[in-house]
């Protein structure tokens, strides 16, 4: 190998090299992004579509059906779903993964335009939608207001807060959520107001005129222009009062007309901190900017205002402090990682300088690393760091057997930089080898998609670049530090290494002697582990404890802001029962982003629970949650649903879709299944998304009497609506601040449906009609959504599950449904959810494990030049499965897609330890020796590196198993089956692989014998 003299004869110039890779190194670090997991594309985009005042079956006959049809016919659609609702519809389009969604999203609108004139005329123009994570807030805060003063707080907010925000690098928007405005109510009684021979509109036409300011052309004076303006704008509350009004009984001032008043208004969402009234930021982030950069630029900000003491900001959500928290975790764990790896090394060579050359190849490593990582457009995240993690024990691997190939030699007394040559030159393409079959497992997933795949391809970038700068640093550093710092004189082997290799050699024998018996207790080692998979539970994604809990607060439809406050006064004061909570922050009121309903949902809260830090608690975010769901569970009138562990984007644990024709029997068999799955064990939070309809009333017009009186529908409702909710009729500027002037008839006429029914409505001819006269009211109860998934109306019921894994849940749900649950005909029940993405995620991994198994065989045929000697080493893989299923069966650890990445890794490192072992054992009968011997002197002079780079990786990642610090959940089940898989892998593929080895070589020479005896026969 060239590189290798290269790197002895000229140390100075390598020397350089190294220097320059650890610059570059450090540089990359410095400017990659960093961000809690890699950059995901959710193939989903949605089409929404407003048709006003007509009904969910009306929406879903003239809007949902004609849409859905067309979206149908895009290529790569997995499936198209709709909600048709009061006023409009939402359709959801899922895409194949992998899908090119700017081209998806261009296609869909060429496809609406297509279906345009299908559509109602007085349909608005259908808008399409993607749906990205990045637009999720970063930063939440919470402003409490100064002596509960909401006005003054959200004045605050927008003249001085929101700006500072809005001016940071990074930041694409800051949202205000809450709080309070100034107006002027001017309350109108129509009865009264005609007896001065003036209408509503009049007055509001009145207010409007009079409160300009407007320019009027210009005039000359003495050769200088003035250009002319009529001010007439109000400046105070007074001034409006003394607004002259002509009427018939001549010029009255306006406050002996009407009611005015000036009183604060609520924003669509109210919220509250801690119980306090404040107001809530919403801080999202711009697309591919570093999220912890931007957080702390915000957190940096936020110090730096100057705020009065009785202003507080509170951070109720902060994604960076978790990303710091987690990546500080993921780091520590790896230097630990490498300083037990280091222990290992100066425990088998017992020489500080070995040690260090050895330890010196991981930074080096890792830094070369973050070289490939960022010019491949990487971030540093939990999966990227938590693939280097993973790999920081394997990584020393090839430094390992090249420096203990030199170190043999120098025990031999051969000159220092020939043995680093010679060494180097004879463990050479074992090492390549190795690392390739390590690297092509890795391979295959580049064919897998979904999100699985999206997850885990940057984690195999991660390992990859890894291990491939560990190979560079093996050929390259190990034999240049060898040649210069290695002693010249060596300890010999101590007493302790002696011991383990008689040891080794004393069972190699006897199993060489007895292989029937070693073949037959591995199978039966082998089926005894199989038996454990009945009592190892699956599930998805491993559960992820970010100190943050939600509720979802939800009372009967048509509940007034005011009872939905009093139910969260409830809430409060059994948290604060709870010591494990921070701060809370409910929001009552508001609407959906990705709705297609405006208003507020006044019967709805939401809670933004922050927990304390992991290390201040004895429980986990889940068992908080539990305590809260005891707490809370049982209030009446509230359905009350607590999520903790939430990664966003995963679905719903459980997750059954009901479909078929009828709605109301859709909602009998969905109120069948949530009975039934209620008596699961460990099912919580059950709910659907099927809603009741609101109560209203409804406003029967009579069209006859209506158009009397010179009346349409449409007036009408207009004439209802300002009645009710007002008319801003004009705005006032004061002291910088615009408040706006309402006229609406005085509430107090319109306390019940009596005074609706007494509501006196202008005609166009002036003349005052009561709203019964021309109109009947009744009660009743709004409409409910209708939901569709592939043309096919629907039901979803989901529940989130406790203290059991996924698989487990699904089997006993699918068992209690079969029992109790009968279908009418046209009717089915399939699950989706975290089952239908595990279940996905399971085959297409499971495809790109046997694929890795069939490269790295190529890989070692190449190596070998030989179909024989690589399928011996492939019966190293299956005994893996001894140590996987005890492992998670110890650990009470379910398998999942963590689980199997980590057998994916684990298939590429246990065959290196058979590679290194056959190779040698290879040569050596090149030199003479019979099968036998070549295998014991092979075991003996292997064992050692073998078990340092097994130990190594093995105590590498015992970290990441302990699950230290916050994060680690991902990187566990990983850890775990590696760990445990390459322990009882190593120990019996120590003895397993040579045996089966003898054996087969026996059977190749007994047929080259008779082969041989056959040929010189003579011929009759």
């Amino acid at each position: 190998m060239k590189i290798t003299e290269l790197s002895v004869f000229r140390p100075i110039a390598m020397g350089m090299v190294i220097l320059f890779m650890l610059i570059i190194g450090a540089v990359s670090v410095r400017n990659t992004p960093v961000d809690l997991f890699p950059d995901l594309t959710f193939p989903v985009a949605a089409v929404t579509v407003t048709y006003e005042g007509a009904s969910p079956e009306e929406v879903e006959k003239l809007l949902s059906q004609p849409i859905e049809n067309i979206m149908g016919t895009i290529p790569n659609v997995e499936s198209v779903s709709s909600v048709s609702r009061t006023g409009g519809a939402l359709i959801i389009v899922s895409y194949d993964w992998g899908t090119d969604m700017d081209f998806a999203a261009l296609k869909m609108r060429e496809q609406l335009d297509a279906v345009r004139e299908q559509l109602p005329n007085d349909v608005p123009q259908p808008r399409v939608l993607r749906f990205n994570p990045n637009d999720l807030p970063i930063v939440r805060l919470g402003i409490q207001a100064p002596e509960g003063d909401l006005v003054a707080a959200k004045k605050l907010v927008e003249n001085e807060i929101k700006p500072v925000l809005d001016s940071i690098d990074g930041v694409a928007s800051v949202t205000i959520e809450g709080g309070s405005e100034k107006v002027v109510n001017v309350s109108v009684d129509p009865a009264a107001l005609n007896d001065f021979g003036i209408t509503i509109d009049q007055l509001r036409q009145i207010l409007a005129g009079e409160n300009v300011t407007l320019p009027s052309g210009e005039i000359s004076d003495k050769g200088l222009k003035y250009p002319l303006r009529v001010v007439g704008e109000f400046d105070s509350i007074t001034s409006l009062k003394q607004l002259p009004i002509p009427t018939k009984s001549g010029v009255v001032a306006l406050e002996q007309l009407v009611e005015i008043e000036e009183t604060t208004v609520n924003a669509d969402q109210i919220s509250y901190l801690n119980g306090e009234p404040s107001i809530g930021i919403s801080i999202l982030k711009q697309s591919g900017e570093n999220t912890v950069t931007v957080a702390n630029s915000v957190e940096k900000k936020l110090n730096e205002l100057s705020l009065t003491e009785d202003v507080k900001v509170k951070m109720i959500f902060n994604q960076a402090k978790f990303i710091k928290q987690s990546i500080k975790a993921v780091l520590i764990n790896m230097i630990i990682g490498s300083l037990l790896a280091a222990g290992i090394l100066y425990l088998f060579l017992r020489n500080i300088r070995s040690t260090l050359i050895v330890g010196f190849s991981i930074p080096i490593s890792v830094m070369t690393a973050f070289i490939f990582m960022y010019f491949s457009g990487q971030t540093l995240n939990l999966l990227t760091l938590g693939g280097l993690a993973l790999g920081v024990g394997m990584i020393v691997d090839n430094s390992i057997v090249i420096l203990e190939s030199i170190y043999r030699l120098r025990e031999k007394g051969v000159p220092l930089k020939e043995a680093a040559i010679t060494g180097t030159k004879e463990v050479g393409g074992a090492v390549i080898a190795s690392t390739l079959t390590t690297v092509v497992v890795f391979l295959p997933i580049i064919f897998v998609d979904g999100l699985a795949a999206q997850l885990f391809k940057p984690l195999a970038l991660s390992v990859t670049y890894a291990l491939a700068a560990s190979l560079i640093t093996a050929l390259i550093i190990v034999p240049l530090l060898s040649s210069n710092l290695m002693t010249r004189k060596h300890k010999t082997v101590t007493q302790k290494g002696k011991f383990l290799n008689l040891r080794y050699v004393y069972f190699l024998r006897k199993a060489l002697r007895y292989p029937k018996r070693v073949i037959l207790g591995t199978l039966v080692l082998l089926l005894i582990s199989l038996s454990a998979i009945p009592f190892i539970g699956t599930e998805f994604l491993p559960a992820q404890d970010q100190s943050y809990v939600n509720i979802e607060v939800e009372l009967p439809p048509g509940s007034a802001t005011d009872t939905t406050y009093r139910t969260t006064e409830i809430i409060n004061e059994r948290l604060d029962d709870i010591e494990e909570i921070d701060l809370y922050y409910v929001t009552i009121g508001g609407s959906n982003d990705f709705s297609i309903q405006a208003g507020s949902n006044s019967n709805t809260a939401m809670y933004s629970i922050l927990l304390k830090p992991i290390s201040d608690r004895e429980q986990s975010d889940v068992q908080v949650a539990e305590a809260i769901r005891t707490k809370v569970g049982k209030i009446e009138d509230a359905e009350i649903s607590v999520q903790a562990s939430d990664s966003g984007f995963s679905e719903s644990p459980v997750s059954l879709e009901v479909s078929g024709p009828d709605l109301g029997t859709l909602e009998t068999i969905s109120e069948n299944i949530k009975e039934e799955i209620s008596k699961v064990d460990g099912i919580r939070e059950i709910d659907s998304n099927y809603e009741i309809g609101n109560p209203q009333l409804e406003i029967q017009v009579d069209r006859t009497k209506a158009s009397s009186f010179g009346l349409t529908s449409v007036q009408v409702s207009q004439a209802v609506e300002n009645a009710t909710n007002g008319r801003v009729a004009t705005v006032f500027n004061r002291s910088g601040d615009q408040v706006e002037v309402r006229v609406q008839v005085d509430p107090a006429k319109l306390e019940n449906v009596e005074d609706l029914e007494n509501l006196q409505i202008e005609s166009p001819t002036g003349e005052l009609v009561t709203l019964k006269s021309i109109a009947e009211i009744k009660q009743g109860t709004g409409p409910s959504q209708i939901n569709r998934t592939d043309r096919l109306r629907e039901i979803r019921v989901t529940a989130s599950i406790l203290d059991r894994d996924l698989g487990n849940v699904i089997d006993d749900v699918k068992k209690q449904l079969k029992e109790n649950v009968s279908l009418p005909s046209g009717y089915e029940i399939s699950f989706g959810g975290q089952n239908q993405q595990m279940k996905d995620a399971f085959f297409k991994l499971t495809g790109a494990l046997a694929l890795a198994i069939v490269l790295i065989y190529m890989v070692m045929a190449g190596q070998f030049e030989s179909y024989f000697y690589p399928f011996i080493i492939m019966f190293s893989i299956p005994l893996t499965a001894i140590g996987i299923l005890l492992g998670l069966l110890v650990t009470r650890q379910p398998f999942g897609v963590g689980s199997l990445v980590g057998i994916l890794i684990l298939t590429g490192i246990i065959v290196n330890n058979a590679i290194v072992l056959v190779d040698y054992i290879n040569q050596l009968k090149q030199r003479g020796l019979s099968t036998p011997r070549a295998i014991v002197k092979a075991g003996e002079a292997r064992l050692r590196p073998i078990m340092m780079t097994a130990l190594t990786t093995i105590l590498g990642l015992i970290p990441l198993i302990i699950g230290i610090g916050e994060g680690t959940e991902i990187q566990q089940p990983m850890a775990i089956v590696i760990v445990f898989g390459l322990l009882f892998g190593t120990v019996i593929s120590l003895i397993f692989i040579p045996v089966i080895y003898n054996q087969f070589d026996r059977i190749k020479e007994k047929r080259r014998l008779k082969k041989a005896e056959s040929e010189d026969m003579p011929k009759i």
